[in-house]
């Protein structure tokens, strides 16, 4: 068998207030010289709140959209620094591993809410002109996820890191699918995938309520998840059909978030995956997130679209291939589920 290299965060910080021991986790990592701080619009001020003590040289710069071409404006006045330290949701995230991968620079994630898995991966979801990719970059060197902020988050977008988390059994289906076919699998990996959204179904409850010991295991299940494509170096313990279904979506226009998508994903492929998707829509209502087209303003018409489009948005063999999904079978998946909403 070839070498399979895992590359794996050093640190891992999960608490209360942590936002201000980015600095002290940088110098405990030998890094102590100058950091690129990348935020958004609405996460300034817990950069802020960060650099007040930080204890290095700092460029603060603020991230506009998930896009190649923003990567590339900021990589272009990004010299001299030891570190890429991004503060913000997923856009900023994206872009920062993107830009810290290019330059060979260590990233730290500071994730401001738990909206998808991302702040643990090593993969990117970023926009190239029309279309939507996902590229392998490298993981964080250290995450440091502060459970005061993300639990302040907008409930949207942590039922949405909900929804993103419990697709991975899908996700997994599909592997599983794929290993038949004769690709690498991990059973290492999928047991970690499978905990994850495990303990996510396990505290929807508490998450519902914004209780801390709920937020702080979503949040922990998120960089789970995150790890478990980093063991398989490949985002298939966690990104199926329901992902490609969401991207389809997304070069379709749609505005929903990237979680909602795949939740709603999830229930499609879970039925013709012949599984239990009474249970996953069960518990997406359970933590607040959409089930319906209707509730993420998606037409019945571009959901089948989507679909259709959805297994050639990469090389990846999946339920959509296993059946030879056509519109009928779509058409049903979606009535008979109440995805529609008919």
């Amino acid at each position: 068998m070839d070498p399979h290299v895992i590359e794996l965060p050093r640190k891992i910080v999960v608490g209360k207030k942590v936002i201000r021991d980015v600095g002290k986790v940088c110098r405990e990592l030998g890094i102590s010289e100058n950091a690129l701080v990348l935020t958004g619009t609405n996460t300034e001020r817990f950069a802020r709140d960060m650099e007040k003590k930080l204890g290095m040289n700092y460029q603060e710069n603020v991230v506009r959209e998930a896009s190649s071409s923003e990567a590339e404006r900021i990589g272009k006045s990004a010299e001299g620094f030891d570190v890429v330290l991004c503060v913000g949701g997923g856009k900023v995230i994206d872009v920062g591993k993107l830009v810290s991968f290019r330059l060979s620079l260590p990233f730290v994630s500071v994730p401001t809410a738990p909206s998808h898995d991302g702040i643990a991966s090593e993969r990117v979801s970023i926009k190239n002109g029309d279309a939507k990719h996902s590229l392998a970059c490298r993981p964080p060197i250290a995450i440091v996820a502060d459970i005061g902020i993300m639990k302040k988050a907008p409930y949207r977008l942590i039922a949405s890191g909900c929804a993103d988390i419990i697709s991975n059994r899908t996700a997994v289906n599909d592997w599983r699918l794929g290993k038949h076919k004769g690709e690498y699998f991990s059973e290492f990996a999928v047991d970690l995938s499978l905990h994850a959204s495990e303990i996510v179904i396990r505290s929807a409850n508490l998450i519902r309520k914004r209780k801390e010991r709920g937020i702080r295991n979503l949040v922990e299940a998120i960089i789970t998840s995150g790890i478990s494509m980093s063991m398989a170096k490949s985002s298939r313990p966690a990104s199926g059909a329901e992902h490609m279904f969401s991207h389809a979506l997304d070069m379709m226009g749609s505005t929903a978030l990237h979680g909602e998508q795949c939740g709603i994903g999830s229930i499609i492929m879970s039925y013709l995956q012949g599984d239990d998707w009474e249970s996953i829509r069960d518990v997406l209502r359970s933590v607040g997130a959409p089930t319906t087209l209707r509730e993420i303003g998606v037409s019945e018409e571009t959901a089948l679209e989507a679909l259709l489009k959805a297994r050639k948005i990469r090389k990846r063999y999946t339920i959509l291939d296993h059946i030879r999904l056509d519109r009928r079978k779509a058409v049903e998946a979606l009535r008979v589920t109440g995805v529609s909403g008919n």
